[in-house]
């Protein structure tokens, strides 16, 4: 009811999305799937989205209240994160289980205990971390050792991560992704079917680059940063 008549934005579609002859069989699969709302249901979904986030930082409220009530606020260390997204009708898609920013860009907020000189308030850090890389980053705020073993490492590190690689399904819906501080390549098995984009740039993922020239070597470099994780 909060949201019901408040108009939604309008979704965005890429110059690659409009182009169904030439779209991966794992995006079309999907879109055989998904694709099956009206603009005016997808934007119903998209108010019940922004209304569960709403709820969401209600009941945050409530915990970080009995937190500061029971005297244990200042000795809390509390991390907000999310599992994936919602393409929510961006690139006709809807659901998760892509690599696009809808789905695969998520909350990572941290805030340490009382006067952390480590973790300044309101700074906000755009390096790359993924789910390996939360239990590093809580350990190392607490002074704990982190396990040898661990892939991850603290989101406080001095030296931040160069790429970050995500894979998603298996057979013939398989998708790799690997990224770094400003490209992202997408990588769909079935086909051999490549896409690249500027994140600076184009945050949006609306314009893939990866046949254009002069982006060829930015191409190649993500490829071979792709076949040494696969």
């Amino acid at each position: 009811d909060m949201y019901r008549d408040i108009e939604m934005p309008e979704p965005y579609v890429g110059e690659w999305a409009k182009d169904p002859e030439n779209l991966p069989y794992a995006i079309s699969a999907l879109l055989s799937r998904t694709n099956l709302y009206t603009k005016a249901q997808m934007q119903d979904a998209k108010r019940a989205f922004y209304a569960l986030c709403t709820q969401i930082d209600h009941q945050i409220r409530y915990l970080i209240g009995t937190l500061r009530l029971e005297g244990l606020l200042n000795n809390t260390v509390i991390m907000f994160t999310s599992d994936h997204g919602d393409m929510l009708g961006n690139h006709d898609m809807a659901a998760k289980r892509v690599f696009y920013e809808s789905s695969a860009n998520i909350p990572m907020i941290l805030m340490p205990n009382k006067d952390n000189p480590r973790v300044p308030v309101g700074h906000v850090d755009d390096r790359l971390v993924g789910f390996a890389d939360v239990m590093p980053t809580l350990l190392d705020i607490c002074g704990i050792d982190v396990p040898d073993t661990v892939d991850g490492q603290s989101m406080l590190s001095d030296i931040p991560r160069e790429t970050i690689y995500g894979e998603c399904g298996e057979d013939d819906h398989a998708t790799r992704m690997i990224r770094d501080t400003r490209h992202k390549l997408i990588y769909y098995p079935v086909g051999h079917h490549f896409q690249l984009f500027d994140m600076d740039a184009d945050p949006n993922e609306m314009n893939d680059l990866a046949r254009d020239p002069a982006h060829a070597q930015i191409l190649d470099r993500l490829k071979c940063l792709l076949e040494t994780e696969l």
